[in-house]
């Protein structure tokens, strides 16, 4: 018997097409697409075509080249400069709330940050988890090397003994009632 062959089907060769070619864009002097892009801005913010322009500015610049926030003085450079005698330490501030810290294991906390906000907001320097405490009831700061205590126009207000206090030096062991019950105690060292 014959033997039949077995053909091989090869695949065809793949045919080259000639590319067409990309139509270019007509070359725009650079003054032109200015005017154009600033125009189609404008149209669509509906705004005149100098804000447009600014705006464009505006947010290019902060996309490239954003501005960098100034960094505060650290607290102690900040002390130092407003401690009277040049090269002493500063006298510190230390706060306790209801007879405890407030870092809840009893320790009194320093106030580092100046000035030092207390008040129920979470962004607060001392936080106070109360319904009566305003977001931002009162702040400690520094002014010629002496502490101040300033209420920041609480409706319930800050009391030192039976007076209601606006602003008063800070001495030590003073014993300040925000909203009328709660204790905050100081102590200078």
């Amino acid at each position: 018997m014959a033997r039949a062959k077995k053909r091989v089907a090869r695949k065809p060769a793949p045919r080259k097409t000639a590319r067409k070619p990309v139509a270019k864009k007509a070359a725009v002097p650079a003054g032109a697409e200015h005017e154009l892009l600033v125009r189609r801005i404008a149209r669509a913010l509906d705004i005149p075509i100098a804000e447009a322009m600014l705006r464009a500015l505006r947010e290019l610049a902060e996309r490239v080249a954003p501005e960098k926030p100034s960094r505060p003085e650290p607290a102690h450079v900040q002390a130092e400069k407003l401690h009277s005698t040049p090269g002493a330490l500063p006298e510190r501030l230390y706060l306790l709330l209801d007879g405890r810290g407030l870092d809840g294991r009893g320790m009194p906390v320093e106030a580092i940050d100046v000035p030092t906000v207390v008040g129920s907001e979470r962004h607060c320097t001392v936080w106070v988890n109360s319904p009566q405490i305003e977001t931002r009831h009162l702040q400690f700061a520094r002014d010629d090397g002496e502490w101040y205590v300033e209420d920041l126009g609480s409706t319930h207000g800050t009391f030192l003994g039976d007076q209601r206090i606006t602003r008063r030096r800070v001495e030590n062991g003073d014993e300040y009632r925000l909203a009328g019950y709660l204790r905050l105690r100081t102590e200078l060292r």
